[in-house]
This record gives structure tokens, sequence and C-alpha cells, in this order.
């Protein structure tokens, strides 16, 4: 799909914006101070010294208050530079926010949720907040309003009407959902790279998943994936040799394939092995002319940084070690236009 002026957008002038953005995303440099810094205090010092937090209210101290204002900020810098027309494809990022609260509210709805849980603070969604809410506080009379969509008011009565619901697959539903969605609007979009980038998702986490439940039985780990990947959900429920050999078939990479082979995972070839793939999408999405993909490209490594920023975060409050926190760190993805 190609986008020329539409509403007063000029995807030109977006194609320029975005060149200027790319500046303020994280360097590789960036992320090294970060691994370096001796506690979560320092963590929150270099936040507000980074590009990438520049273009936002400066009076906010607090690590968790910034990363959430950066969030916000880019999503309202896509909101104002993306043609009307290619708006909703971006539905695809803001969802990433929305699966994690579903499940939530859902295992809470039956009782599922313990003492320790705690709601979920997405940076964004595609629905309020308050609107999920809203749909668990009167079901009866939520399911049969119009306001709210009606995928999400058929997975709710799905899951409220199962007889022995357990966490993991109110976890898997509420997923599902989410791969659904986005599949959907990829699909309507109609650009083979946003959803050639949407199915590597759904792939990247079912190669996580089949991973860590490879002991379980067969029938125990289907409940567990997705459908909706280049790889179909069969080809996750064998050895190591089968599930690379179907990595293998849907070309995700022979590195990724070799790394799955190891009796012995290493998590961080793993992990970086995985990236790539996503790396290799987002690289194909900068080059495309006339087209939003771009912007997509900018938005989805913009929020993979600001992950990576919360995940550090997080472990240095948790008294990691630069080399520990190295280690359990998603893999970096820089903003260039190639796969490193």
């Amino acid at each position: 799909m190609q986008d020329t002026r539409t509403d007063g957008h000029d995807i030109a002038y977006a194609h320029g914006r975005i060149a200027v953005l790319q500046q303020l995303l994280l360097s590789r440099s960036d992320v090294d101070r970060l691994l370096g810094a001796h506690d979560a205090r320092e963590v929150a010092k270099i936040f507000i010294e980074l590009r990438l937090t520049s273009r936002i209210d400066q009076g906010i101290a607090d690590p968790d208050a910034v990363l959430t204002a950066v969030a916000h900020w880019v999503r309202e810098e896509v909101l104002a530079m993306a043609p009307s027309k290619s708006l909703d494809a971006f539905d695809i990022l803001w969802l990433e926010g929305d699966v994690p609260l579903l499940a939530y509210l859902l295992k809470q709805k039956l009782g599922l949720t313990s003492a320790i849980s705690q709601e979920p603070a997405p940076a964004f969604t595609l629905y309020a907040p308050a609107l999920w809410k809203e749909l668990f506080s009167s079901t009866e009379h939520s399911l049969r309003s119009e306001q709210y969509p009606v995928s999400a008011k058929k997975v709710v009565s799905h899951v409220l009407a199962l007889k022995d619901p357990t966490p993991a697959s109110i976890d898997t539903i509420a997923a599902q959902w989410g791969a659904n969605e986005q599949l959907r609007i990829a699909k309507r979009y109609g650009s083979d790279h946003i959803l050639r980038y949407v199915r590597h998702t759904i792939d990247v986490k079912n190669i996580r998943t089949a991973l860590r439940s490879i002991e379980r039985p067969q029938e125990e780990r289907k409940q567990l994936l997705v459908a909706g990947g280049t790889v179909p959900v069969r080809g996750f429920l064998g050895d190591r040799k089968d599930i690379a050999h179907a990595v293998e078939m849907a070309d995700l990479g022979y590195d990724l394939a070799a790394e799955i082979r190891k009796e012995h995972v290493d998590i961080q070839r793993l992990e970086q092995s995985l990236s790539s793939v996503v790396a290799a999408d987002i690289a194909d999405m900068w080059n495309v002319p006339l087209s939003s993909e771009p912007l997509f490209a900018f938005a989805t490594l913009a929020f993979t940084q600001i992950t990576l920023l919360r995940t550090i975060l997080l472990v240095k409050r948790a008294g990691f070690s630069p080399q520990e926190t190295k280690r359990v760190l998603p893999p970096f993805l820089p903003g260039t236009h190639y796969v490193l």
C-alpha cells in the first residue's frame, strides 16, 4: 500500500522527521554505560542524560515516570506523522499493552490472582484500561454493549465459560486474542513487511515457550502456543531437532536453528539469534519508499529500546552486577537500516 498526501499529512515530511528522530535512539555506548551503573539510582541519573529522554519534561525525575513519558512521546510523534490511512497499522504496536492487562483482569475475575499479583501498567494500550475494567465490572451488561470490540467480548465470554481455567491457559488465550487482532490489522493494511513482522514475532514467542516447556507432555505444550506464525504449532511439539527443522523450513535462519539444536542452549546466543529475525524485518521496513513502513520501524525500535531500559532499571533495583544484568537483558537493537 502506498501512501500519498492524505488529510494534510505529507509522507515526505514524515520520512525527513524520522531521520531526525532516529538520532535520538539509544546507541551501544548508551547501553554499555547503563550496564556499568552501580545501582538503580545511577541508572536514573543516566536516564535523564540520554538523547531518547531529551524531548520529555525535564522536570520528571522518577525513572519509571521518565520511561512512561518517553513511550507517550513516541506514540504522539507517530500519530502526528502517520497518514490517516495508515493509522490503523500502528494498532499492532499498541495491542502489545492490552494483552497482559486482559490476561490479568481475566485471572482476577476468576479468582486466579495471588496476594502478590500486581495489575500491569502498560505505557500504552489500544483500548483504555478503564474500558477493560468496565467490561469486567458488570459482565452481563458489558458483553451486550456495543462500545466494546466484538473480539474482546468473545474472548471474555469464552474464558468465563471454561470449566477448569488455569493462569497459563488464560495467558495463552489472551496472547492468541492479541495475535489474531494484530494479524487481522496487518492483513487489512496490506503491507507484506508488517505482516511478516507480526508473524515472526509470534514465531519468536513460540520458540521461547517451546524450549521452556520441552519436557512437558505434547498436549500440555500445545496449550501454551499461539497460532498465526510462519511455523505451524505442530512444528514446536517435537524435540529440539524437530523444532530446529521446523524453524529452518520457515526460513527463520540457519544460525537460529543451530542454536536450538544444541543440547545445552546458550540463552544469550539464542536470544541474539531470535532478535536477528525481528531486526531483519525492521531493516527491510526502513527502505520502503512512499510508505509508512519506516515510521512503523522507528516506533517498533523505540518501544523495544524502552523495554530494554525498563529491564535494566528493574535488574539494577534487584542488585544485579553488570555481568548478571547483561545475561538477562533482551538483545539491543540499534537504529540501523541494516542487519549487523
